[in-house]
């Protein structure tokens, strides 16, 4: 389902996991402090999506294609409520992305 970023709060998982379950931090997957590149090749491996704010794996996306897909989001540094409220009001969506093979990044 969902590979968070080490930018965005661990317990994220826990709040969004009835939403997106199967869903991981980098931290429960053991990549902590990794480099982008084996959280996107760990991402492929796995058909996880990752979702960051970071611009590296936009560059990754853009080079490499997908899978995995990228779920960026673009809101900044805000608390983990807001990025729980921004996965959760966009679940219809994510879901749609998720299913469609034909696109590999939704901007949120």
């Amino acid at each position: 389902m969902l590979l968070l970023d080490e930018n965005l709060s661990p317990r994220l998982i826990a709040r969004i996991e009835t939403r997106f379950p199967k869903s991981l931090h980098v931290i429960h997957a053991s990549l902590d402090n990794s480099p982008d590149t084996e959280l996107w090749s760990f991402a492929k491996a796995n058909d996880l999506a990752v979702v960051s704010k970071d611009m590296d794996f936009l560059s990754m996306l853009e080079a490499f294609g997908h899978p995995p897909k990228l779920i960026r989001l673009t809101a900044g540094n805000v608390r983990p409520a807001l990025v729980e409220g921004i996965l959760i009001d966009n679940q219809q969506a994510i879901h749609s992305f998720l299913n469609d093979k034909s696109t590999g990044l939704l901007a949120l």
